[in-house]
């Protein structure tokens, strides 16, 4: 396909856009908004087309899922991730969250503690906190090179109370994509503690180059009884406004149970756009995604080459898949408190760079120090933000490296 897609500048203003709409209304039209994790790309022509067969068909009643949904999501579990899947463990929901919150309700009780690596991205939090749940935090660590989970901290810990583990594979926000290794240290822990796993994958198909993704549903037959498997191309294909993704539950028991759940939640249809895009998506839009990932490894590459040259005292953890950089300031002397006006605005990049990120604070306590940055823009977008970021640095930080 050609790539010419992800170099056009698209304007999103006035779409009801989460990334640029509800960021305007926070903090003014003149700021290049960096914190909203959907990308600045057209979709995969398919997609597109189906999209415009369904709005110009002209009614848009009720919709059940197409006959073709698991066998067409199973064949890209098995040839893109190769794992086994059979058809019958997969079910819908709209919104990974929405899956992640049943499961909670379905597996665990209030009072029950669930463990979550930090720094995390929020729904999974969340999911815990919203349902009377207690978060055990695991924090990750840097090694100087990589983020690590550290089991032997979490040991002492545990007791009877804990219940289940969420696991982000690649993670959100450090872009860490745990291994074979990591994963069957996952398992052991899980197993060894009787903990059911939940997976939230749904960045496992940007991954840098190379790097190569690994699911938990690599794993043995006995953690396949205690896990769930949360999937979807919306991120992939950049359409999350067309909700759907995937629970891949192996066991029966499990699966009855989380069908239960939503059948009584009413979470069994997919909206019309949804219905549509599955199977076009699934089968039609594999070599856009190689693209785009070609794309985003350029980005990254610009993005870390330009830190490392004019602003040495913002450090990129180098992301090993997602779209999303996790900058580590620190050196700057500065914190958040200093940093922060009221309502949580960010002064040097808001008022000084004209740039909006998300604080490292919106990912917990551990992510304190750090800002993520969504480079999943057009290249000359980037440039404008390095530009405008640079310029601010310069004025303040100049001579202090």
């Amino acid at each position: 396909m050609n790539t010419g897609c992800f170099d056009e500048v698209i304007s999103r203003r006035g779409t009801n856009c989460a990334k640029y709409d509800e960021m305007d209304e926070k903090y003014g039209e003149d700021i290049l908004h960096c914190g909203v994790a959907d990308m600045d790309f057209h979709a995969p022509e398919p997609i597109r087309e189906a999209c415009r067969k369904v709005t110009d068909h002209g009614i848009y009643g009720y919709t059940n899922l197409p006959s073709c949904y698991p066998a067409v999501v199973g064949e890209w579990i098995r040839r893109e991730y190769g794992c086994r899947v059979e058809d019958e463990w997969i079910l819908f929901s709209p919104r990974i969250n929405i899956g992640l919150n049943m499961a909670v309700e379905t597996f665990t009780k209030p009072g029950d503690r669930i463990i979550v690596h930090t720094p995390a991205y929020p729904a999974l939090t969340d999911a815990v906190n919203k349902h009377g749940r207690i978060m055990i935090g695991s924090p990750l660590e840097w090694d100087g090179t990589r983020w690590s989970m550290n089991f032997d901290a979490l040991e002492s810990k545990m007791d009877a109370s804990v219940k289940m583990m969420i696991l982000c594979n690649p993670h959100n926000p450090t872009g860490r994509v745990w291994e074979a290794e990591d994963l069957k240290a996952v398992e052991s822990f899980c197993l060894r503690h009787e903990l059911f796993l939940l997976s939230d994958e749904i960045h496992a198909d940007i991954i840098r180059e190379g790097r190569r993704f690994c699911s938990i549903l690599s794993l043995s037959e006995p953690m396949r009884k205690r896990m769930i498997v949360y999937q979807s191309v919306t991120k992939t294909f950049n359409i999350p406004g067309i909700m759907f993704s995937n629970m891949i539950i192996p066991d029966d028991s499990m699966r009855q149970a989380m069908k239960a759940t939503v059948d009584r939640e009413g979470f069994h249809n997919p909206n019309i756009f949804a219905a549509a895009v599955i199977k076009p998506a699934y089968q039609e839009c594999g070599p856009w995604k190689e693209e785009l990932n070609r794309c985003l490894d350029e980005n990254m590459s610009l993005l870390a080459g330009y830190l490392k040259e004019h602003m040495p005292l913002f450090e990129l953890r180098e992301p090993e898949g997602t779209f999303l950089a996790w900058i580590d300031y620190r050196k700057t002397g500065m914190t958040e408190a200093q940093i922060v006006k009221f309502f949580g605005l960010w002064k040097f990049f808001l008022e000084e760079a004209k740039v909006s990120v998300y604080e490292g604070s919106h990912f917990g306590e551990a992510g304190l120090g750090f800002i993520r940055l969504n480079a999943a823009v057009p290249k000359r977008v980037l440039e404008e933000i390095l530009d405008r970021t640079g310029n601010a640095y310069s004025l303040r930080f100049s001579g202090k490296e």
